[in-house]
């Protein structure tokens, strides 16, 4: 964190941002009892404060995609019931195997998505359809929804190229920080977040961590928008678990509000946008074969040796910052069919030995004509293989000279490989159930009553636990062979270190009764120190209901204020 802070002061930006993120990923994995010490809220807030100076100090993304979040307004309630009638016809019996509610916020999305957004939404589809079977495939692999592949329409629009403000990059928007963690190489010669196979392995491991962490794939996804522990700062002020609740706060951006429904519409318009009047041109499907070339090889020679072109290879290899392979063994993608053909070409170029790059600096008088004719090249050889133009092809510029079409005697041993990739069909869904009839407002928590005592033996389904000393929700899950995300569902007001006597809702239960268990005094005298959460989590009532019940606007109260815990 001082790190970051002094990156700042000395107007380093890029250091600052790496030690800020850096710092956001650490975090992630504390506890919530340490959360609650207020050193450590101090600390965060430090923390949040250098994130909220770096947004506001980064340039614009250039590019064209969707609205701006602050510029979103809801649509009226005729619009609504349109939209649920186009969404009811569009996913007659479709299944999901990530949860969609289907409320007024998701609706406003899809209408952005068949109107005003259309256009984006098109070509994002459009882009979609060339890397979709990989993604939906290694999301598979890893163990994530495959729905989540829609993900990358509101994060890049399915482009490998997009830079965001915060210097995000690639399809899944990989800050670098995070991107070295789950390991991409950004460095003068790769940037793998730019790389759709691998910046995908990487979404998907990232994604089934912060759900693993939350127990809550709308808690994951928002997570990967705002940052794990922004989320887990929100959760600690409002002591709710819930999304829709956190959404309605102050505590998240309207960026990050805005995220789950935007997702949830992508989702529904994305797996059948025919259903939903949008025209999309597929562009043509990732398809390719690698090849193992030799260290700093020449993209123009390796293209010849393909029989294709630079740009197919710069198409195939967008992680590839130069106009030739890093230094190092590499593993290029080729067009289907062309790796044989490439292999045989590159042994015959160079003998089957390896190619060796030459140094040579740009000296007065040259032109890019004059130092290709040198070293028996072609002038687009040579700016290629350097990532420049002739109008930068200027005296004192270090130049990498690739070899020539003949053989060189420069060279050292190495046997290329050929890998052939084979993608497999659409992976089976794992289903959940389909869409819910009617559209309804982000759902409220639900009044957790005192919980009637019992162990996992004699505990009927629908029962109420009392947390015990060192219970987590983790662990009541696991004892009890349940669902931790269902579990967090049921108990939105819950954190992950419960307190003795904390009231835990377990599958089909239904609020007891006032009568049910031990009774709830009608009111609490607040003593020093509590917070409403705290009073909430101790008599199983819902800070809002809290609120509600005490005419109070906000969380703030007084020692010696006496709270009444039941509805008038």
């Amino acid at each position: 964190m001082e790190a970051a802070e002094k990156a700042m002061e000395a107007e380093d930006e890029d250091a600052a941002e790496d030690r800020a993120d850096e710092a956001d990923v650490l975090t992630a994995d504390w506890s919530a009892e340490l959360l609650r010490n207020p050193e450590v809220q101090a600390l965060l807030q430090r923390l949040k404060d250098v994130q909220d100076q770096l947004l506001a100090e980064a340039p614009q993304d250039a590019e064209p995609g969707l609205k701006a979040p602050e510029e979103i307004v809801s649509i009226s309630g005729e619009e609504l019931r349109i939209e649920l009638e186009k969404v009811r016809d569009a996913e007659k019996g479709a299944t999901y195997d990530f949860p969609i509610d289907l409320n007024d916020k998701v609706l406003t999305w899809v209408s952005l998505f068949t109107t005003t957004k259309r256009g984006f939404m098109e070509n994002a589809l459009g882009r979609a359809a060339t890397y979709m079977p990989m993604v939906r495939q290694v999301f598979a692999e890893e163990g994530v929804p495959q729905d989540l592949a829609f993900l990358a329409v509101i994060e890049s629009g399915f482009r490998n190229e997009a830079k965001s403000r915060a210097k995000a990059v690639g399809m899944w928007q990989f800050i670098r920080s995070t991107g070295r963690i789950y390991g991409l190489t950004a460095n003068a010669w790769v940037e793998e977040r730019r790389d759709p196979v691998k910046s995908t392995r990487a979404a998907a491991r990232y994604l089934k961590r912060l759900y693993e962490s939350s127990g809550d794939w709308y808690l994951a996804v928002s997570g990967y928008n705002a940052g794990p522990m922004t989320l887990e700062r929100a959760a600690q002020n409002l002591g709710t678990r819930n999304f829709w609740d956190m959404a309605r706060s102050r505590w998240l951006r309207t960026e990050t509000k805005n995220y789950v429904p935007e997702l949830c519409a992508a989702i529904l318009v994305g797996r059948n946008p025919e259903r939903y009047g949008l025209r999309i041109v597929p562009l043509p499907p990732y398809t390719y074969e690698t090849v193992a070339v030799p260290s700093m090889t020449s993209l123009a020679v390796l293209a010849r040796c393909a029989g294709t072109d630079t740009a197919t290879l710069k198409a195939l290899n967008p992680e590839l910052l130069r106009g030739s392979t890093p230094p190092g063994s590499y593993t290029l993608r080729v067009p289907p069919g062309k790796a044989l053909e490439c292999l045989r070409q590159l042994a015959r170029m160079t003998g089957g030995k390896q190619p060796i790059f030459r140094h040579y600096t740009v000296r007065k008088g040259d032109t890019p004509a004059k130092v290709a004719r040198r070293f028996k090249l072609e002038p687009n050889d040579l700016l290629d293989a350097n990532d420049i133009t002739a109008k930068q092809f200027k005296a004192g510029k270090r130049l990498l000279v690739p070899p020539s079409s003949g053989p060189s005697p420069e060279t050292r041993d190495r046997a290329p490989r050929i890998e052939r990739v084979k993608l497999l069909g659409d992976q089976p869904l794992t289903p959940l159930p389909a869409l819910p009839a009617d559209p309804a407002p982000a759902p409220a928590p639900a009044n957790v009553a005192p919980p009637v005592a019992g162990g996992p033996a004699d505990e009927p389904a629908g029962a109420i636990y009392r947390a015990k000393p060192g219970d987590t929700l983790a662990k009541i899950a696991r004892a009890r062979q349940l669902s931790l995300g269902e579990l967090m569902r049921l108990n939105p007001e819950a954190v992950k270190v419960l307190r003795p006597g904390d009231a835990v809702r377990l599958p089909g239960a239904a609020a007891p009764s006032k009568t049910a268990g031990t009774a709830i005094p009608q009111r609490h005298v607040v003593r020093r120190g509590e917070t409403l959460a705290a009073i909430g989590r101790k008599y199983g009532v819902a800070p809002s209901d809290l609120r509600a019940w005490n005419g109070l606007k906000g969380d703030r109260i007084q020692a010696g204020q006496r709270l009444r815990l039941t509805p008038r």
